[in-house]
């Protein structure tokens, strides 16, 4: 009997140990640890819409990418947040990263100001101050009224009109697209699109999709509101 014990004991510890494994291995998306990370830049690569990064960090090397920043090999930069992904492919590279650290972006000092903190996949949408005003498409829905009322469009196809002022492509297996068209709705006046799509920051765009509300991509990535699988109307 004690030795069944023994042997059962055993396979609990081994059997916990390769779940363990295996949640990591197979977690598509995770968020990294929200303090301030301190790194080296042991190589910079330039991959269009990012620079891909070889880093230390206190004795950890990996890769990373930020949108395309001109970087120093050698210097130390420091960044928040960042959001981990496994078995990335950069078609730019022609590179499939076994893990690699998307972030917002890097900087020179330890102390960041709130708006190196904003990321595109954490809870609410940001506010973005852009002076447009574009005329709502045919048989479409201004940001205003779309705010405005969110519920009542849950789980619709809708069409929308705006300028677009963000852009990260190939996170999730999607292009994240932020829009405004000079409308809001208590202060807020853009929408969030994933798409397969590729736009520039500038375009002027019309989208179809449906809206999603309260969606959780888990690890805490959140978004209020969401129009999905957004297609271009030219």
């Amino acid at each position: 009997m004690k030795l069944f014990t023994v042997l059962f004991s055993i396979l609990m510890l081994v059997s916990c140990k390769d779940k363990g494994n295996y949640s990591k291995i197979n977690d598509e998306t995770t968020a990294a640890k929200s303090d301030v990370h301190k790194i080296v830049v042991k190589e910079s690569v330039d991959g269009g819409t990012y620079t891909y990064l070889n880093v230390d960090e206190n004795g950890n090397t990996y890769w990373m990418a930020i949108p395309n920043t001109q970087v120093k090999v050698g210097d130390i930069y420091y960044y928040d947040g960042g959001m981990l992904m496994k078995d990335f492919e950069s078609k730019q590279l022609e590179k499939t990263f076994d893990v690699i650290t998307f972030a917002e972006g890097i900087r020179t000092t330890e102390k960041t100001a709130e708006s190196d903190q904003a990321n595109p996949h954490v809870n609410a949408n940001p506010v973005f101050n852009v002076d447009v005003k574009i005329e709502k498409p045919k048989n479409g829905t201004s940001l205003g009224e779309l705010l405005s009322d969110k519920k009542s469009f849950s789980g619709k196809s809708i069409i929308v009109k705006g300028k677009v002022v963000k852009v990260n492509n190939g996170i999730m297996d999607k292009n994240w697209v932020h829009i405004v068209d000079g409308t809001k709705f208590e202060n807020k006046g853009d929408l969030t699109i994933t798409t397969s799509e590729l736009v520039k920051v500038g375009d002027t765009v019309t989208f179809k999709g449906k809206i999603t509300l309260d969606k959780d991509f888990g690890k805490g990535y959140i978004y209020a509101i969401l129009l999905e699988e957004g297609e271009l109307i030219k």
